[in-house]
């Protein structure tokens, strides 16, 4: 078995057993397990792997394996920072398994297309329209879960009763 295959291996491992934040921490638990490699080399390894950093329920932004992102994690389609204007976000409240958000007049496309930017698996989908969007949440959802993930989305969120 190959040097390569062997620390892909216990790569795997690692990832599927224990929480990492960051490089620094992986490469520790790998240089711990006997592999000295240099942190482009486990950019190189982790691309690879298709390994995301996802953010898990209580918002900590964690590596995860593709197989790994399930209900309590939401990930990233395509490299984006976190928003840093409101998008005209006024407020939400659940209707039955929707989650209704309120924006200022226009905003509700582009708030629409930033959340749907987010790949999260209590949403099956949403719509807009001018100043609405509804996101319909999954049979079952927790919605605890949704509140959690759409307030590390969207700056400012806030649900009302």
């Amino acid at each position: 078995m190959s040097a390569k295959k062997t620390r892909l291996d216990v790569l795997r491992y690692l990832l599927a057993n224990k929480q990492f934040d960051n490089q620094e921490d992986l490469l520790t638990d790998l240089r711990a397990q006997g592999f000295d490699v240099a942190q482009p080399t486990l950019s190189r390894d982790l691309h690879y792997l298709k390994v995301s950093k996802v953010f898990d329920v209580e918002g900590h932004s964690v590596y995860t394996l593709p197989q790994d992102i399930g209900a309590n994690h939401i990930s990233i389609k395509k490299p984006k920072q976190r928003l840093t204007q409101s998008f005209g976000f006024i407020k939400a409240q659940f209707a039955g398994n929707m989650l209704v958000l309120k924006t200022l007049h226009g905003y509700a496309s582009s708030l629409a297309a930033e959340i749907d930017n987010y790949t999260i698996p209590e949403i099956v989908g949403s719509l807009a329209g001018d100043d609405t969007i509804l996101l319909i949440m999954r049979d079952g959802a927790n919605r605890e879960a949704v509140v959690n993930l759409m307030s590390r989305i969207v700056p400012r969120f806030t649900l009302t009763e």
